[in-house]
Formats: C-alpha cells, structure tokens, sequence
C-alpha cells in the first residue's frame, strides 16, 4: 500500500507510525479479499500545489473552499451551518482531477487516502463496502484526512456487469457508501471526494444535500490555460534536467494546435518532443534545442495516437 514516492520514504515519525497501521489493515484485509495493492493507498505527504496545475481556476477555487471543513471548521460554526463533508470532481480524462484532490489535502495539511476504485471494484465487487468503511474508521483515528474515490462510476459496476445485474449487484455497495458518507459528521476531520469523467454514472444517492453535494467542473483547458500547462511542464522538464531544454516557444502558433487537448495529452506532447530529443542523442551528435516546429510534430503525432486509441476502442480495427 505504500506509495513508492520519495516522500514515503523518508517520512516523520508520526506519518512513518501512519503509513504502518495502514499498511498492517491492509495486510489484515488481504487474506479475505487478495493483494490490495495499488488499489488502496495512503500518501502522507502528497507535494502537490495548486500552483503545479495549469488552468482548471474555477475548480481550483471551489476546492479550496472545501478545504475550509478542515482548516477552519469553527467559521461554519459562527455562521451557524455544519461544514461540509464532500466533493464530486467531474470533467473529461487526463484534466488534473486527482491533482486538484492532492492539492486540497497539501492545503489542508491533510493525509490522502486514495481509493482507485475501477480495480478494487473488480478485485472484490460489492465487498468494496467492507474494504472501504476499515480504511474509513482507521483514517477517522488518524486526524485529518483527503479521502479520495478515484472514478467513482466504478459504483454502479456497469465497467464489469451488464446493466441489469450491474444494478442489482451495486446496489448494496451503494447503500453502503451512503451510509459511510452519512455518518461522516462523527468524523470532522475527514473530507470525501470523488472524481469521475462519467457523471451520468454516478447515482443520484451520493450527491444529495450532506454527502457528495459540491459539483466542481474540470473541463477541457481553453488558450490561456493551456499556455499556462505548456509553462508549467517546460519549466518542471529543465528543473529535473538542471538545464534549458527550449527554445522560446510561439505560444501563438503552438497553443491553437493543442485546442481540444486535455491536461495529460499537452504533457504527453512535452514528453514526445523530449523523447525524440532522447533519441537523437542515443544515435549521433548532441542535438539543438526543443524548437516551436518540434512540439508541432509531437501534437500531431499525439492526436495520431490518440485517433488509433479511439479506433480500437469502438472496434474499428477489430
């Protein structure tokens, strides 16, 4: 269950004591339901900023203000409201939804439980209920706490099951969820939040008024924020290589090539025009610079992959 990041491995003795507990509950569960790994984790100290994430303003505003249940919880006292409890981030693939939730937890000086729960559902079915509320009562010990439900469509079994016994079989895990997320207010210190890229398979249940009820939207980037995610990835590719790696960028002429990507592909662009630089240096002379004309060549080649990706998905190469 360990993260495998740098930052669990050299941890303060407190979040050290944390991470073991975590991990002899998980060792407790694994003989009733198999290896658990990579789909229940606890990161103590997850190093994410908001500042490390391009664009998603809105979304980034919203959930900070979720951060106020943890930090400052007596302010809803003074206005008379209880805090809230939890969030549903929804948005296409690959736009910083699970970012958004590790930064929250930095902000909040919070642990970060991570729940992926499209492979848990399918290693233990409706048995997740069980998995979920252990985590849940250890985490409610442990102080605060970002307890995060990674594609939360996962609930309705529909990516296992056909529709009908997808239902059925869903239904008790989805009761259960409810249950965990109503008794939340005897934990103030944990916040739930969920991401999915389908919110029409999240049922109605969990984003009634005192569960899921905050709706953030993650969209696609528009222009300025994919200058600002172009930014962000150059200047975090020269910190890691201790050196320029770009040319200046037309941002004018590389920025409308990107519309209608997500956060992940404009990333995925930057490791493509790098690769090929890797490349170059494997079978000759050091080459040149990253040049505007090469990220052009790794969009294109991006949007290639991307459209064969899709193809497979529907059959069409079948």
């Amino acid at each position: 269950m360990r993260d495998g990041s740098d930052s669990s491995r050299a941890l303060p003795a407190v979040e050290w004591a944390v991470q073991r507990r975590l991990d002899d509950l998980i060792g407790k569960l694994e003989p009733k339901f198999g290896d658990l790994r990579g789909r229940v984790d606890v990161i103590p100290r997850p190093g994410v900023t908001f500042a490390m994430i391009g664009g998603a303003d809105p979304a980034k505003a919203a959930i900070s203000g979720l951060s106020h249940a943890l930090r400052m919880p007596e302010l809803y006292r003074r206005w008379g409201i209880a805090p809230p409890r939890g969030g549903l981030l929804y948005g296409p693939p690959g736009n910083g939804k699970t970012l958004l939730a590790k930064a929250l937890a930095t902000l909040s000086d919070a642990l970060f439980y991570h729940f992926r729960l499209a492979t848990l559902t399918s290693k233990v079915g409706p048995a997740a209920a069980e998995v979920i509320k252990e985590v849940f009562q250890l985490a409610g010990s442990e102080g605060k706490g970002v307890l995060f439900f990674e594609d939360a469509e996962a609930l309705s079994f529909e990516h296992i099951l056909p529709p009908e016994r997808a239902r059925e079989a869903a239904a008790p895990l989805l009761i259960g969820i409810c249950e965990l997320l109503d008794g939340l207010r005897a934990y103030p210190s944990l916040l739930v939040v969920a991401s999915t890229s389908r919110p029409d398979g999240i049922g109605s249940l969990l984003i009634t008024p005192g569960r899921l009820d905050h709706l953030i939207e993650v969209p696609l980037p528009d222009g300025p924020a994919l200058r600002e995610i172009v930014e962000i990835q150059r200047k975090r590719a020269e910190a890691l290589a201790e050196r320029a790696l770009f040319e200046p960028i037309d941002a004018d002429v590389l920025v409308p090539r990107l519309a209608g990507m997500s956060g992940g592909e404009v990333a995925e662009v930057i490791r493509r025009a790098l690769e090929e630089k890797v490349h170059q240096s494997g079978n000759g002379p050091e080459p040149g610079l990253v040049r505007t004309a090469d990220l052009l060549t790794a969009a294109d080649e991006s949007r290639r992959v991307r459209d064969v990706v899709v193809k497979i998905r529907y059959g069409q190469y079948l």
